[in-house]
């Protein structure tokens, strides 16, 4: 009787840890399927955000910034960058570093694109109409436009990244 128990006791601890490893690769192939997730670096290499997916939307923060501070010969020289370009007094003294500069992209099942969304450049402090285009595993096609059509507008390939350590 005790050996039957012990068998039926390993039996259930197999069936749980295969049920475990299931719904761990199930969650892990899940985040790895979605191209769009990760970290992105700008062309100009100065500049990574993170893409990550809330609910049904993609969000995106600055995660990484080659100068944090001002450079020298700024009138803010060795101070941490701000959001000193936004007309919103207010929100002009965000700091760059973790500021949200993509939001409420939705996924377009047709084509396979982010639309109906935002990109904010704090450099000049605008918000544009914004998509963003799958091209493969390590390039994205980020576009800012003036009108919601994407007609009127600046298109750029930002890169994959590990980020080895937020700042």
């Amino acid at each position: 009787m005790l050996k039957l128990l012990i068998n039926t006791l390993i039996k259930i601890k197999n069936i749980s840890l295969l049920i475990s490893i299931f719904f761990i690769s199930t969650s892990i192939s899940f985040s790895a399927s979605d191209p769009f997730i990760g970290y992105w670096i700008m062309p100009d290499k100065k500049v990574v955000i993170e893409i990550q997916k809330i609910d049904y939307e993609y969000i995106g923060h600055v995660r990484w910034l080659k100068n944090p501070t001002y450079p020298k010969g700024d009138r803010m020289e060795g101070i941490e960058q701000t959001d000193r370009n936004n007309p919103n007094l207010l929100l002009s003294k965000r700091k760059v570093l973790g500021l949200q500069v993509v939001g409420d992209l939705k996924l377009d099942s047709n084509t396979n694109k982010l639309i109906d969304g935002w990109i904010y450049d704090s450099w000049n402090g605008r918000i544009y109409h914004g998509s963003v285009e799958f091209i493969n595993e390590n390039s994205l096609k980020l576009r800012g436009s003036f009108d919601k059509w994407g007609i009127l507008g600046y298109s750029m390939i930002v890169k994959r990244v590990k980020l080895i350590s937020k700042q």
